[in-house]
Order: C-alpha cells, then sequence, then structure tokens
C-alpha cells in the first residue's frame, strides 16, 4: 500500500468529536494534565486507573493502566511527537 492510499484510508476512518465544557479553561486543561485528576475520570463506567502517570509536555509521555471491574489491566501509553511537523 502506498502512502497516499494508506493516508486516504486513515483520512477516510477519522472522527472527531468536539465537547463544550461549562468550565474554565484553566480547570478543562488541569483535569486533562495533571495526573491526580485524570485518573479520577478517564476510562468507562466502573473502571479505575492505579497507575495514571502524564507530563504534558512535546515529546513527553502518558502511561494509563485501566483497571476494569472484574480485574483485568488494559495498560496503554503514547509519546507526543517533538515536531507536528514532520
Amino acid at each position: 500500500m502506498t502512502v497516499a492510499a494508506r493516508d486516504k484510508t486513515l483520512a477516510e476512518r477519522e472522527i472527531t468529536i468536539t465537547r463544550v465544557f461549562d468550565a474554565p479553561r484553566a480547570t478543562v486543561f488541569r483535569a486533562w494534565t495533571d495526573a491526580n485528576q485524570l485518573a479520577q475520570w478517564w476510562g468507562p463506567k466502573g473502571f479505575t486507573n492505579p497507575v495514571c502517570e502524564i507530563e504534558a509536555r512535546v515529546g513527553e509521555a502518558i502511561r494509563i493502566h485501566m483497571r476494569s471491574p472484574d480485574g483485568s489491566v488494559y495498560p496503554d501509553e503514547g509519546r507526543s511527537p517533538r515536531d507536528r511537523a514532520a
């Protein structure tokens, strides 16, 4: 598959979700960037987040382990790109 074909396929599956919060911008930002706050709401209802680490800087990482009500743990991690234009 060519890069152009792959990019078209990805674009066809792209979803954009917009949500408006009746809260100060700084409060919403902290909810997404403060690990203690993020752990309180991240994931499906009934799940907990025994591991929640985030560094909100370019090139840094997020690591969350979601625990389901049955005890299964779903680890997730990612890193922001250093240069989005690249």
